[in-house]
């Protein structure tokens, strides 16, 4: 996976960034659940929810996700990487495709290096009103 990597680079948070996708187009719990922090400060915020915070709620969330099936294609856009040391943040605009629909959010996904890889703390989707 991309996020394994001891690289304190913006390369390497986009990289993380990339596994991100990747496990949500590819409905790959494992692998999102290796992307993730498993701390009680994972938060994750769907497009016009509430907070979950914490991991448990935050991989209840994506195993429920999953479950459902029909994970979109993502083509984002307008991506800007930064860092500060050992975190790390990707904002862009998710363009999303599924089952002959699209939809556009913006996104902030915040990463943290635990000394071995770049683990995701914050998912942030807001949809774009067109």
């Amino acid at each position: 996976m991309g996020a394994v990597t001891t690289e304190l680079t913006d390369e390497a948070v986009l990289a993380a960034n990339a596994a991100f996708y990747q496990a949500l187009e590819g409905g790959d719990l494992a692998a999102m659940d290796a992307l993730w922090a498993e701390g009680d400060d994972a938060v994750f915020i769907h497009p016009g929810r509430t907070p979950l915070c914490g991991w448990d709620d935050v991989h209840r969330s994506w195993a429920a996700i999953f479950g459902a099936g029909g994970n979109p294609q993502i083509i984002l856009t307008e991506e800007r990487v930064t860092r500060r040391g050992d975190v790390g943040w990707v904002s862009a605009t998710e363009n999303m495709l599924s089952g002959g629909n699209t939809a556009a959010a913006t996104a902030i996904n915040v990463f943290t290096h635990d000394g071995q890889r770049w683990r995701m703390i914050v998912h942030h989707a807001s949809p774009i009103l067109r």
